[in-house]
């Protein structure tokens, strides 16, 4: 047994009563299959292509899509912070949770589990990592499994995770040691969300049958679009060799732009219909379209760039943060302050932030009249500002002095200034 499943069967109760078939438990009947068969080889489309996790990440546009969603929540930088009484925070980059988060395993880098854990929520509903404590509760490691291995069943009060290994065997344990972050939830009894690749399936089966016809075509070459004729009888056989012989003569890319020569009655009859007229390229634009609002990423990060302009492109990236990337993040934190802190770390103000500004910052020169704002009105100094540019504060304490205007006091002590002002006009007249 792997040192893996090892540490699993500690976390995890066996539960030898509930068998779950599998490939090497094989008691799933074919003609009405069970829900592991059908997520392993892909349910039926109207299309006639399988679509799955495999298939599915096979459409190009889906794989960046993926991509560029666990990319995105891997590269934010977050930590522990705890409030202050005076309402200020604390950072405190020691804390145990900031330590797991960027060390989740000795398998892997915090970078690579957000990133694995987000591209299997974003593909299949669910990223799943079990968390591992020793006997003292201190963590050992966040371990990244696969949510097509895991089912859920609520026993009141409590919603049971059951790990399934590949011999059928299943182990379960409560969601205290699970940590879990769905896409759509619609049966909160489960709590699993909503695969992607099995509500869309007739939309990714298209572009896959799209992609599988442009191929054979292709294959078969495209230069020649139609059929022979011959007013003689042939044979079967006859008719099967001269198919033979036209298809290793003409057919293929490589063979295409090739003149056929043509003898013995023989006569081309060319066909009207070609992947051009069937609209073949504007098919695949719309599959792009569906797949971008399917997983909330605008269609320039998919390299459609159709009717892209620089203005519309940075607008669509702050929407992206704001209507994808944020609701992520929201699990996410949500998710570590639920299952990672203790309840009296709760309760003395703990929690965990990812840092979202940087990606909302702008150009540059958005960014520069925002800090020209916030400077001058006394919002932030002038180190805060370079540290947010990734400089380093002055040499000297005046970059850490808040600013004013010099005439902008407060309400109550206007009178004082204008008698100072008064006073100091007077003196200057006498001089």
């Amino acid at each position: 047994m792997s040192p893996f499943l090892e540490s699993l069967r500690r976390v995890f109760i066996k539960d030898d009563a509930d068998q779950r078939s599998s490939p090497e438990n094989p008691s799933t009947d074919l003609s009405k299959p069970d829900q592991w068969l059908v997520d392993l080889l892909g349910g039926p489309t109207n299309s006639g292509v399988a679509v799955n996790e495999k298939t599915a990440l096979s459409i190009s546009a889906v794989w960046r899509a993926v991509m560029f969603l666990g990319e995105n929540i891997a590269s934010l930088s977050g930590d522990v912070y705890r409030n202050l009484e005076n309402g200020d925070r604390e950072k405190l980059s020691d804390h145990p949770v900031a330590r797991i988060m960027r060390e989740p395993s000795p398998l892997y880098t915090g970078f690579t589990f957000r990133q694995s854990v987000q591209a299997d929520a974003a593909l299949n509903g669910n990223g799943i990592a079990v968390i591992r404590r020793n006997g003292a509760g201190e963590f050992l490691e966040l371990r990244h499994v696969r949510s097509r291995n895991i089912i859920t069943r609520y026993r009141a009060p409590m919603l049971v995770y059951t790990y399934v290994d590949h011999q059928g065997n299943t182990f379960s344990t409560d969601s205290s040691n699970i940590f879990h972050i769905p896409a759509l939830v619609l049966d909160t009894e489960s709590c699993l969300g909503k695969s992607p690749i099995k509500v869309h399936r007739e939309n990714l089966g298209l572009s896959i049958a799209k992609t599988q016809y442009g191929a054979k075509i292709f294959k078969n070459g495209t230069h020649i679009d139609g059929y022979l004729s011959t007013t003689d009888t042939l044979s079967d056989g006859a008719a099967e060799r001269m198919s033979k012989s036209w298809k290793a003569r003409y057919g293929g890319i490589h063979n295409a732009g090739g003149t056929p020569v043509l003898e013995q009655g023989l006569k081309y009859n060319a066909l009207s219909m070609n992947p051009g007229d069937a609209k073949f390229i504007e098919t695949s634009q719309l599959t792009v379209q569906d797949i971008a609002r399917i997983f909330g990423v605008p269609l320039h990060m998919l390299a459609s760039l159709e009717r892209a302009t620089f203005s519309n492109i940075e607008h669509q990236s702050r929407e992206f943060v704001t209507y994808t990337l944020r609701p992520w993040v929201k699990r996410w934190e949500d998710e570590i302050n639920r299952k990672l802190f203790t309840e009296q770390e709760k309760a003395e103000g703990y929690y965990w932030r990812f840092n979202l500004e940087s990606l909302l910052r702008g150009v540059p020169e958005t960014r520069a009249k925002l800090y020209d704002v916030y400077m001058k009105w006394g919002i932030t100094t002038r180190d805060e500002i370079r540290r947010l540019e990734g400089m380093n504060g002055s040499s000297d304490e005046s970059g850490s002095v808040h600013l004013v205007p010099a005439n902008m006091v407060p309400a109550d002590m206007a009178g004082q200034f204008g008698k100072n002002s008064a006073q100091t006009e007077s003196r200057n007249e006498n001089t």
